[in-house]
């Protein structure tokens, strides 16, 4: 046996957490988020937020795509349609530029729960497996979009973003927020 054989496996034993995951692996991933935090949060923003602004360009120019969901609705459907189509290209715009982050955030929260009762309401399909299926998906997209736009509304649009930038003299409570609720934090 090698002299120091030993020593490794004895911390390779204790690297490991109850769930099987290295430690070190864990504290690595940890340290690395933490360095690139402003970033993460950049590239975040623009990923939902290209979504919202590529999907409210094409229902711009295509009102038809939306039409169909606001018959129930009252008044003309062709301004609900606008109204929809506005509200995605502007809160995703707001959200790439990091722009008045937090309101638009819970403007999507919002819009994206209507969108899902209103527009994806599968559960009154009876006769047709196949369009239910399809409702089904669309509704729990939109909930999954209303997860991702809660975590925006709650962690804010980061020191990467016009926020930031408009508010010079608040040190970004983003960043403070989010390093004084961590245990051991200075």
């Amino acid at each position: 046996m090698i002299g120091n054989a030993r020593p490794i496996y004895a911390l390779k034993g204790k690297t490991k957490s109850k769930f099987g995951v290295s430690v070190m692996a864990l504290r690595a991933i940890d340290s690395l988020v933490l360095r690139s935090e402003p970033q993460i949060l950049l590239l975040g923003r623009v990923c939902i937020g290209s979504l919202f602004l590529m999907s409210g360009t094409n229902h711009w120019w295509d009102q038809s795509l939306l039409t169909h969901f606001m018959t129930g609705l009252p008044g003309s459907v062709h301004v609900w349609a606008m109204l929809a189509a506005t509200i995605e290209v502007a809160s995703g715009l707001a959200l790439v530029l990091g722009f008045r982050t937090r309101e638009f955030a819970l403007l999507l929260v919002l819009f994206n729960l209507s969108a899902a009762v209103i527009g994806h309401p599968y559960w009154s399909i009876i006769n047709d497996a196949t369009a239910r299926w399809n409702q089904f998906i669309h509704f729990w997209k939109d909930i999954g979009l209303v997860g991702g736009t809660l975590f925006v509304l709650a962690r804010g649009a980061g020191p990467l973003s016009l926020d930031a930038k408009l508010t010079p003299g608040d040190k970004s409570k983003d960043i403070e927020l989010s390093h004084s609720s961590r245990p051991n934090a200075t």
